[in-house]
Order: structure tokens, then sequence, then C-alpha cells
């Protein structure tokens, strides 16, 4: 079967800095894109078994008066600082879920997140390998524009202990 498109799908660039005021909290800055779906989101690690088991590092979840409306594992990708998550809502009477691969920059206290509107795959093997091409041939390529602050894309040895820097676990 041959592939219809050598392109990735259109995603928005967004950037969470962690509230100073508010342990684990992250809230969304100005971008050019105008994103409404949510403005900050909370990260913990995870306490329900079905997370744990799935492989979920973090627990990503937003509120909107009240009404939790963003609920995601975020499940380690093999490159370092990147994290997979999913954001599901009704559209139009059916679900749809989108895609956000999530980017930890522990020198800058912020956390980038690639949003795929409504762009899925099928299966999680197809999600990784979506993920990993997107970070590997995209991002680490240079050819995603990143808006300042620019995250360092220095190696750090000890990846877990840096993430929990930014988060505070």
């Amino acid at each position: 079967m041959e592939k219809c498109s050598n392109h990735f799908p259109d995603f928005k660039l967004l950037e969470f800095k962690e509230n100073p005021l508010r342990k684990n909290i992250f809230d969304l800055q100005t971008t050019s894109a105008t994103f409404e779906k949510f403005k900050y989101f909370r990260l913990e690690t995870p306490k329900q078994f079905y997370l744990i088991k799935q492989g979920a590092k973090y627990v990503c979840e937003s509120w909107i008066n009240g009404t939790k409306i963003l609920h995601t594992g975020l499940i380690y990708l093999g490159e370092s600082f990147y994290y997979v998550g999913d954001f599901c809502e009704t559209y139009k009477n059916k679900k749809k879920t989108s895609l956000m691969i999530f980017k930890f920059c522990p020198d800058t206290s912020t956390i980038q997140i690639y949003f795929f509107n409504h762009f899925n795959k099928l299966s999680v093997g197809m999600k990784y390998k979506f993920c990993r091409d997107f970070i590997n041939n995209i991002i680490k390529k240079g050819t995603v524009t990143i808006p300042p602050p620019l995250c360092s894309n220095h190696n750090l040895t000890n990846v877990r202990n840096d993430i929990a820097k930014v988060v505070n676990i």
C-alpha cells in the first residue's frame, strides 16, 4: 500500500509555563495561534491502576468551570523529554481524539505541546511511530520554527530527575 502523503498533518505549537504560585500547574502562554481547548493543565504522577499499567509516567488534567475537559496519561516516547497523550472531545455529536506530543524543557520550566487537532492513529504502535518520526524528522531537523523562549537541546544524564525538577514531583 502506498502512502498518500509525505507531509505531516497540521498542528499547533503551544507553550505552557509553570505557574510560580500554583505547584504543578502550567499556564498557556500568549501565542500567535488561537487555541481555546484548554488554558492550563495540572501535571501529577498517576494514581489509577489502568494508567500505570498503560505506562503513563504522568497524568495531565484540566478543567473549565469545574468540568474536567482533559485527562490523559503521558507515556514516554523513548526520546529525551518527549511524551505522548490524547485530548478527547465531542465535536458535532461525534467523539474526536487529538494527538498531543509533549516536550518537557526543564531549563526553562516550560512544556511545549504539539497539538494535532482531530488527528490520531488507530493503534498504539502506529501512534508511537508517528510521534518518533515527527520528533526525528521535523523537530530535531529544525523544520519546525519554535517560538521563543527556546528549549535548549543539551543532553542531560538523568531525564526523570530533570523532569521532576520542572513539575516538582
